[in-house]
């Protein structure tokens, strides 16, 4: 979610992040990271002493193959009581991805009480995706959840039955095939973009952050899809997620 946001924030978003990290010297890292991009941090919770999750990208520099060491550390999951009471404050739209299930569930209930958008960045099938789904207003999955969730012959046909459990749009991002999306009777489908390719690193995690954008701007899914892959292409240039965010103006020249 780190590289999510700060895509938003970097585009001219205003943003807020919550979890869970340590003082330790991995949870300074992160919230240093975010708030390079000027990511509001004020509210993440701080646990003492614990170990903070961190994971480590290796890339082979022929094959471009990536390696992912990661821990989740030993910091405490977080819980709906956690939740601090003014985190949607202001809030136009709250972006989850599904792992931590029940906190998650909990902020998306406030949220639609608020009529605050919610944004679902789905990897994985997990716990109670179900009711996060009946929460969501925009879904982005990935073929693995896809194949999960609605497995099909028929991507469209998977886009449907999603669509179906209560998101009002569906996209699926397929790698160097692109993207592929339905919103009410609309179907928009781009190709990925064609640029050199350093390093995929954190390029679904910048369509989420792009797409989000594209969405408080009150853009509809023919103009936030194709900002979005462009985004997360250009991304792909420069080896690390935010060392390749592309600027606005760089979106729109490519576009």
């Amino acid at each position: 979610m780190g590289n999510l946001v700060a895509t938003m924030a970097a585009l001219g978003g205003r943003t807020r992040y919550f979890g869970r990290l340590s003082d330790d010297d991995f949870g300074r890292y992160i919230v240093a990271g975010l708030e390079e991009f000027e990511v509001d941090c004020k509210q993440v919770s701080i646990q003492p002493g614990a170990v903070s999750p961190v994971s480590i990208i290796q890339i082979d520099e022929l094959s471009r193959r990536r390696k992912i060491l990661s821990s989740r550390g030993s910091t405490l999951p977080l819980a709906p009581r956690d939740l601090p009471r003014d985190l949607l404050d202001g809030a136009q739209l709250l972006c989850i991805d599904g792992y931590m299930p029940a906190v998650q569930v909990a902020i998306a209930e406030k949220a639609r009480e608020r009529g605050i958008a919610v944004l679902l960045n789905a990897r994985h099938l997990h716990s109670e995706m179900d009711e996060l789904l009946r929460l969501s207003d925009y879904v982005i999955g990935s073929e693995r959840f896809v194949a999960e969730i609605a497995p099909s012959d028929k991507i469209e046909r998977s886009l449907s039955q999603i669509a179906r459990l209560g998101p009002r749009s569906v996209v699926i991002t397929q790698g160097d095939a692109g993207a592929i999306g339905l919103e009410g009777d609309t179907l928009v489908k781009k190709e990925a973009i064609d640029v050199f390719i350093a390093d995929t690193t954190g390029a679904g995690d910048v369509f989420c952050g792009a797409f989000a954008y594209g969405v408080l701007q009150g853009w509809g899914i023919e103009k936030s899809l194709p900002f979005a892959n462009a985004a997360a292409g250009l991304c792909c240039r420069t080896v690390g997620a935010r060392a390749g965010l592309p600027s606005m103006s760089e979106i729109l020249e490519f576009l």
